[in-house]
């Protein structure tokens, strides 16, 4: 094993914790994975801790939220203690707890060095869109399309249980849109018999009832938003708003009826042309019980990225995502070369395609890259990660800033500083 942690033997963390109160700092994806993990290892935790605005003083699986500054006046090291899941921001958080007088590996720890991968499962190897800011609408070249079965899935559940027992949470997309798989409510149920929560990631503008995935009881849903109406149409590419929105309506009569605990997240991407949408977008949300996020619109995958920072052509729907940014690649690479020396977020990522080949890298997308031979009940977590960690293609990914890219775009500060959603003005 390349990543060691003495705290990944759940008894050593439990003898560390000694009987102190668990926080978790960081409300979303890895933070619900921690809540699980250790929750399975006989620790329960008291609550969340998270910087956003838009989760302050809210609750996720009936824990509140606090932010930082309020956690920080209230609670010592004497009561309490951090186990940090946040994927973007684990360093920044880590050094935030030490200047607090919170020393790591005593009074706080790093989920991402208790496990060993966050798995990416992309059980649908097929979108209904073609977003021109995805590769789906903006790469040549594509993986050969297709959809995991139940039977294959399961297996790769055992897998993982076996070889990374603080999983938490298994993400049932990537770059497919999950609904398209006829076995994902089977797929779901299979995630949670083996203990383990299950999140999708849905566009839903498809023709398509999705009763039976919510009855399934998948434990975070998203959904992908542009915009309002025309502008919505405009960058998810070949989608409907009319069936976006009666889908929205259905997914909270849904959840309502079968799944109250499901957690909707809302994820609006920041563009010139839909900035103003911002307002309608959260009374949509307020009315519907979802929580709104927001990030700038980025430019996917990081092949492009690469391209446009090396001043070389992309495709035309690549350009026209460019035309539309509020964020543009240039000044997110200027940010992003200044913070290269930061880790890799995606480093301990895997994307495991539908026919369970594993990807290089969940961000990077063109087929020609690959990490092994080898699929992934073929190859052992050791392997896969020596060879992410010896990649000549991470070490110049790294050396040029590009992996942290995604990091700025998902930036909330950045978004304030730069006024990107317009404030509404009280009459």
């Amino acid at each position: 094993m390349l990543k060691e942690n003495p705290l990944s033997d759940p008894k050593n963390l439990v003898n560390q914790i000694a009987g102190r109160n668990v926080f978790i700092w960081g409300a979303r994806h890895e933070g619900y994975a921690a809540r699980l993990a250790l929750g399975r290892q006989g620790i329960n935790a008291t609550g969340y801790i998270d910087s956003s605005p838009s989760l302050a003083g809210t609750s996720a699986f009936e824990l509140s939220i606090m932010d930082p500054v309020s956690f920080f006046k209230k609670e010592s090291t004497a009561r309490s203690f951090i186990v940090i899941a946040s994927g973007f921001y684990a360093d920044e958080i880590a050094e935030r707890c030490e200047r607090e007088g919170w020393l790591k590996g005593e009074d706080f720890t790093v989920f991402g060095e208790l496990r060993r991968f966050n798995y990416q499962i992309d059980v649908s190897g097929m979108c209904n869109l073609r977003c021109i800011s995805c590769p789906r609408g903006n790469w040549p070249r594509h993986r050969k399309p297709g959809f995991m079965s139940a039977e294959t899935y399961g297996r790769l559940v055992d897998k993982i249980l076996r070889d990374d027992p603080w999983t938490g949470i298994l993400t049932l997309y990537n770059w497919g849109e999950p609904l398209l798989n006829q076995a994902l409510p089977e797929i779901i149920n299979i995630t949670r018999q083996k203990g383990l929560l299950s999140a999708i990631s849905s566009n839903l503008s498809m023709k398509k009832d999705f009763e039976d995935v919510v009855q399934a009881g998948p434990d975070w849903f998203r959904i992908s938003n542009s915009g309002w109406g025309a502008n919505y149409e405009t960058t998810h590419t070949g989608a409907n708003w009319d069936i976006f929105l009666a889908n929205c309506m259905k997914l909270s009569d849904y959840r309502q009826r079968h799944h109250p605990e499901m957690l909707v997240e809302f994820f609006f991407h920041i563009y010139s042309h839909n900035r103003e949408d911002f307002s309608k977008i959260q009374a949509l949300c307020d009315e519907l019980d979802f929580t709104l996020r927001y990030r700038h619109a980025a430019l996917a995958p990081l092949d492009n990225i690469a391209l446009v920072d090396q001043g070389a052509p992309t495709t035309d729907a690549a350009k026209m995502t460019g035309e539309l940014q509020f964020l543009q690649v240039k000044d997110v690479m200027k940010i992003a070369r200044d913070e290269k020396s930061r880790p890799c977020f995606f480093m301990d990522h895997l994307w495991i395609d539908w026919d369970l080949s594993i990807a290089h890298c969940m961000e990077w997308y063109d087929p020609a890259l690959t990490l092994l031979d080898k699929d992934f009940l073929s190859a052992s977590l050791d392997e896969i990660e020596a060879a992410r960690i010896s990649s000549e293609h991470c070490r110049k990914c790294m050396e040029k800033g590009i992996h942290r890219a995604y990091c700025v775009y998902g930036d909330e500060k950045l978004i304030t500083l730069k006024s990107s959603i317009p404030i509404q003005k009280e009459e």
